[in-house]
């Protein structure tokens, strides 16, 4: 396998990775051992109206949820697409040769 293969690999495991934290559902579970959804970490998904409903103090918790998922989510997802496009670009550069 080429390093330029390795690298799209690699890059594209990294941009999915990244979308995978992006997008899965958030949900903390209140003391009723209910689980109140928060949405994603894009903040897709939340109601925050019924979630003031259960306690107002849970929606600055799941804003700090959809905060830290966008720390973690979006380096990797921007990791993975410096490897895909420098694997793109070192492709087309062999290429003119």
């Amino acid at each position: 396998m080429s390093v330029r293969t390795f690298a799209a690999v690699v890059g594209l495991a990294f941009l999915l990775g990244g979308a995978a934290i992006l997008l899965v559902a958030l949900a903390v579970e209140a003391p009723s051992g209910t689980l109140v959804p928060c949405g994603n970490g894009l903040g897709i998904g939340v109601d925050e109206p019924a979630v003031a409903a259960v306690s107002p103090a849970y929606v600055d918790i799941c804003a700090d949820l959809r905060h830290r998922r966008l720390l973690w989510g979006l380096p990797v997802s921007g990791v993975g697409v410096v490897l895909l496009v420098a694997s793109l670009i070192g492709a087309r550069k062999a290429t003119r040769r």
